[in-house]
C-alpha cells in the first residue's frame, strides 16, 4: 500500500507538511506540532483530519524520501 506526503517545498527542502494519504484514507494536516531537525532529515509531529490523527513525519533528505508513523499521542 503506498503512502504519500505532500508538502510546501522552501528552497531546498520541505518546509511544512499539508497532505499525507496513509493506508488508503487521505489527511489534511490541520497543524504541525513540533518541528526538528537532525544530520539525515528533517522530523514534523502533525496533527491531521478527519478524525484529529496524529503521525510523526520525517524527511530524509539523501534518499528524498518520506516515512510516516502513527503516532499514539492525544490529539487534544
Amino acid at each position: 500500500m503506498n503512502s504519500k506526503v505532500t508538502a510546501y517545498s522552501g528552497s531546498t527542502h520541505p518546509e511544512t507538511p499539508r497532505s499525507i494519504e496513509w493506508e488508503g484514507q487521505s489527511y489534511r494536516v490541520q497543524a504541525v506540532l513540533e518541528r526538528w531537525r537532525e544530520p539525515h532529515g528533517l522530523g514534523f509531529l502533525v496533527r491531521c483530519v478527519p478524525g484529529e490523527k496524529m503521525f510523526k513525519l520525517f524527511y530524509l533528505i539523501q534518499e528524498d524520501q518520506w516515512q510516516i508513523q502513527p503516532n499514539s499521542k492525544s490529539a487534544s
